[in-house]
């Protein structure tokens, strides 16, 4: 019997993947070591976590996920200690007022994209957040382009809205 860690993370796989997982850490933290580093995390959590996959989704989309939550947990590390060093405890008022309106920002964005119908998160979640191909979207959510595109529309629209409503320019 083999495992799903044995079906799902191949060294063909790894070598496929792998760039695409390398482009996405690099467009977020603009550091060739610390991208390099999130992708090895990526999959040594893969690995360890692939026996629990459920096969919901495609092995990119997840491996995906699982990135972005590494490098979540990354920046909330870094964004910690940078609070509590006291070596930097003069900060300017400008930049606490725009580390406050990016919270704020974020908190409302947060809990608009919770208010989207299931479709128009997926949409989102897979065009704009994952960077996922529209046709390979489409065909994972079993709707149209056209449909997919309508779903995009309407998601984005509602966000801009709920943070105009608060005052945040979208």
């Amino acid at each position: 019997m083999t495992t799903m860690s044995a079906v799902l993370i191949t060294p063909n796989a790894i070598r496929e993947l792998s760039p695409g997982l390398f482009a996405f850490a690099y467009r977020i933290t603009r550091q060739r070591e610390e991208a390099e580093d999130l992708v090895q995390d990526t999959w040594s959590s893969a690995l360890r976590s692939a026996p629990s996959f459920e096969g919901r989704s495609s092995l990119r989309t997840w491996l995906v996920s699982i990135l972005r939550r590494r490098i979540a947990d990354r920046y909330r590390r870094a964004h910690r200690a940078e609070l509590f060093e006291e070596d930097d405890y003069a900060y300017e008022a400008a930049s606490s007022a725009e580390q406050l309106d990016a919270h704020i920002a974020a908190s409302i964005a947060t809990r608009a994209f919770s208010d989207l119908t299931g479709l128009e998160r997926e949409a989102i979640t897979r065009c704009d957040i994952q960077d996922e191909d529209r046709d390979e979207a489409s065909e994972a959510m079993g709707v149209t382009r056209g449909h997919l595109r309508v779903l995009l529309h309407r998601a984005r629209h509602k966000l801009e809205l709920a943070l105009k409503a608060h005052g945040v320019e979208a």
